[in-house]
């Protein structure tokens, strides 16, 4: 066998017994996790725009006055928020709830969303508002 065969053979052996290794067993703490985070972060990335439009807005809220302009941003911002909140329950809400079926309980859906938001820096103010809407917008989905 020629050493380039012989090495790229080798790596593809590698890369699989790592795929293998990294996922951790289902179901556990730590399966939990991984799926979640796997999940979010490709959310993540693919509305890395919203999201930082989000924290930007929410950061711009702990001024102690904000601007006429800002204060006339806020219905443009509700709506953003509301089709994020729409693709993450289009996008991410059925690999989560896949997951959870697998394993467990509903309930943890509402925190991994504000666990997501936090972890991307929109701020508490923003989080709030996920806290009290997402319950009602999973009871409207049941």
């Amino acid at each position: 066998m020629k050493p380039i065969t012989l090495l790229s053979t080798a790596l593809s052996a590698l890369v699989l017994l790592t795929a293998c290794t990294s996922a951790p067993k289902p179901c556990t703490p730590e399966w939990v996790e991984y799926k979640t985070d796997r999940i979010l972060g490709e959310f993540a990335r693919i509305h890395r725009n919203d999201v930082n439009r989000l924290r930007d807005f929410a950061s711009a809220l702990q001024d102690d006055e904000p601007s006429p302009l800002l204060m006339m941003q806020i219905p443009a911002r509700i709506e953003n928020f509301k089709d994020l909140a729409r693709d993450f329950e289009a996008q991410a809400l059925p690999e989560l709830n896949a997951a959870i079926d697998q394993c467990g309980d509903p309930q943890v859906l509402v925190p991994a969303f504000t666990s997501f938001l936090r972890k991307e820096g929109v701020g508490e103010d923003v989080i709030e508002w996920v806290e009290v809407l997402a319950p009602l917008a999973l009871e409207r989905s049941t």
